[in-house]
Protein backbone atom coordinates (compact mmCIF):
# COMPACT_ATOMS: atom_id res chain seq x y z
CA UNK A 1 0.00 0.00 0.00
CA UNK A 2 2.75 2.46 0.91
CA UNK A 3 4.61 1.60 -2.29
CA UNK A 4 1.64 2.71 -4.39
CA UNK A 5 1.21 5.87 -2.32
CA UNK A 6 4.75 6.96 -3.19
CA UNK A 7 4.22 6.44 -6.90
CA UNK A 8 0.80 8.12 -6.89
CA UNK A 9 2.16 11.18 -5.07
CA UNK A 10 5.06 11.46 -7.49
CA UNK A 11 2.74 11.08 -10.47
CA UNK A 12 0.54 13.84 -9.04
CA UNK A 13 3.64 16.00 -8.74
CA UNK A 14 4.66 15.21 -12.33
CA UNK A 15 1.20 16.02 -13.67
CA UNK A 16 1.09 19.22 -11.64
CA UNK A 17 4.47 20.37 -12.98
CA UNK A 18 3.52 19.38 -16.53
CA UNK A 19 0.23 21.24 -16.23
CA UNK A 20 2.09 24.30 -14.95
CA UNK A 21 4.56 24.09 -17.86
CA UNK A 22 1.72 23.97 -20.37
CA UNK A 23 -0.14 26.77 -18.64
CA UNK A 24 2.93 29.02 -18.46
CA UNK A 25 3.99 28.32 -22.02
CA UNK A 26 1.84 31.13 -23.32
CA UNK A 27 3.17 33.64 -20.82
CA UNK A 28 6.51 35.34 -20.89
CA UNK A 29 8.41 33.70 -18.06
CA UNK A 30 12.12 33.71 -17.53
CA UNK A 31 14.07 30.95 -19.23
CA UNK A 32 15.57 29.90 -15.91
CA UNK A 33 12.15 29.26 -14.43
CA UNK A 34 11.05 27.31 -17.50
CA UNK A 35 14.20 25.15 -17.27
CA UNK A 36 13.62 24.78 -13.53
CA UNK A 37 10.12 23.41 -14.02
CA UNK A 38 11.22 21.15 -16.87
CA UNK A 39 14.15 19.83 -14.83
CA UNK A 40 11.85 19.33 -11.86
CA UNK A 41 9.53 17.27 -14.06
CA UNK A 42 12.39 15.06 -15.21
CA UNK A 43 13.76 14.74 -11.68
CA UNK A 44 10.33 13.63 -10.49
CA UNK A 45 10.29 11.01 -13.27
CA UNK A 46 13.76 9.95 -12.13
CA UNK A 47 12.45 9.53 -8.58
CA UNK A 48 9.56 7.42 -9.88
CA UNK A 49 12.07 5.23 -11.70
CA UNK A 50 14.20 4.83 -8.58
CA UNK A 51 11.27 4.07 -6.30
CA UNK A 52 9.44 1.74 -8.67
CA UNK A 53 12.20 -0.23 -10.37
CA UNK A 54 14.75 0.04 -7.52
CA UNK A 55 17.86 -0.14 -9.71
CA UNK A 56 20.11 -0.14 -6.64
CA UNK A 57 18.74 -3.58 -5.70
CA UNK A 58 18.99 -4.87 -9.27
CA UNK A 59 22.57 -3.64 -9.70
CA UNK A 60 23.59 -5.18 -6.39
CA UNK A 61 21.97 -8.53 -7.19
CA UNK A 62 22.99 -8.82 -10.85
CA UNK A 63 26.34 -7.03 -11.07
CA UNK A 64 27.50 -7.00 -7.44
CA UNK A 65 27.61 -3.18 -7.42
CA UNK A 66 27.23 -1.92 -3.85
CA UNK A 67 24.24 0.23 -3.00
CA UNK A 68 26.57 3.00 -1.81
CA UNK A 69 27.87 3.47 -5.37
CA UNK A 70 24.36 3.62 -6.79
CA UNK A 71 23.18 6.00 -4.07
CA UNK A 72 26.18 8.24 -4.75
CA UNK A 73 25.05 8.42 -8.38
CA UNK A 74 21.55 9.38 -7.19
CA UNK A 75 23.03 11.97 -4.85
CA UNK A 76 25.06 13.58 -7.65
CA UNK A 77 21.97 13.95 -9.84
CA UNK A 78 19.74 15.36 -7.10
CA UNK A 79 22.37 17.69 -5.62
CA UNK A 80 23.34 19.01 -9.07
CA UNK A 81 19.69 19.95 -9.56
CA UNK A 82 19.80 21.82 -6.26
CA UNK A 83 23.01 23.67 -7.08
CA UNK A 84 22.05 24.55 -10.66
CA UNK A 85 18.74 26.09 -9.54
CA UNK A 86 19.80 27.44 -6.15
CA UNK A 87 19.01 31.05 -7.12
CA UNK A 88 15.42 30.13 -7.91
CA UNK A 89 15.13 27.92 -4.84
CA UNK A 90 16.40 30.65 -2.54
CA UNK A 91 13.72 33.07 -3.79
CA UNK A 92 10.93 30.70 -2.79
CA UNK A 93 10.25 28.54 0.24
CA UNK A 94 13.34 26.45 -0.24
CA UNK A 95 12.96 25.10 3.29
CA UNK A 96 10.26 22.79 1.89
CA UNK A 97 12.65 21.28 -0.63
CA UNK A 98 15.38 20.97 2.00
CA UNK A 99 12.95 19.09 4.26
CA UNK A 100 12.07 16.91 1.26
CA UNK A 101 15.75 16.15 0.65
CA UNK A 102 16.18 15.42 4.35
CA UNK A 103 13.39 12.83 4.40
CA UNK A 104 14.52 11.22 1.14
CA UNK A 105 18.06 11.08 2.53
CA UNK A 106 16.84 9.48 5.75
CA UNK A 107 15.00 6.83 3.74
CA UNK A 108 18.15 6.10 1.74
CA UNK A 109 20.24 5.99 4.91
CA UNK A 110 17.89 3.47 6.48
CA UNK A 111 18.06 1.37 3.31
CA UNK A 112 21.87 1.47 3.26
CA UNK A 113 22.23 0.68 6.96
CA UNK A 114 19.68 -2.13 6.89
CA UNK A 115 21.19 -3.71 3.75
CA UNK A 116 24.58 -3.76 5.41
CA UNK A 117 23.04 -5.18 8.60
CA UNK A 118 24.57 -2.26 10.54
CA UNK A 119 21.24 -1.06 11.84
CA UNK A 120 18.23 -3.29 11.61
CA UNK A 121 14.74 -2.14 12.53
CA UNK A 122 11.88 -4.55 12.92
CA UNK A 123 9.95 -2.70 10.22
CA UNK A 124 12.71 -0.98 8.29
CA UNK A 125 10.81 -1.19 4.97
CA UNK A 126 7.81 0.59 6.49
CA UNK A 127 9.98 3.27 8.08
CA UNK A 128 11.82 3.74 4.77
CA UNK A 129 8.51 4.04 2.90
CA UNK A 130 7.16 6.58 5.42
CA UNK A 131 10.28 8.73 5.00
CA UNK A 132 9.92 8.48 1.21
CA UNK A 133 6.28 9.56 1.43
CA UNK A 134 7.13 12.50 3.70
CA UNK A 135 9.89 13.57 1.29
CA UNK A 136 7.52 13.36 -1.67
CA UNK A 137 4.81 15.31 0.18
CA UNK A 138 7.24 18.15 0.90
CA UNK A 139 8.44 17.98 -2.74
CA UNK A 140 4.81 18.44 -3.86
CA UNK A 141 4.20 21.21 -1.30
CA UNK A 142 7.20 23.10 -2.64
CA UNK A 143 5.81 23.04 -6.17
CA UNK A 144 2.35 24.06 -4.99
CA UNK A 145 3.91 27.07 -3.24
CA UNK A 146 6.14 27.80 -6.22
CA UNK A 147 3.15 27.68 -8.55
CA UNK A 148 1.17 30.06 -6.38
CA UNK A 149 4.03 32.56 -6.26
CA UNK A 150 4.75 32.34 -9.99
CA UNK A 151 1.07 33.08 -10.66
CA UNK A 152 1.14 36.17 -8.48
CA UNK A 153 4.39 37.36 -9.97
CA UNK A 154 3.38 37.15 -13.62
CA UNK A 155 -0.29 38.06 -13.71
Amino acid sequence: MLEYTKIILLLITCFFILFKLIKLRSRNIKGDEWRFLLSSFFLSLFLILILEIKPHHMLRANFNIPNTITYMFYFVIVSSYFFVFRKILLRFKYILIIISYMFLGLANTIDLLSDGQLFVLAYNEIVEDVFHILGIVFWLLFFLDYSKRIKIKYL
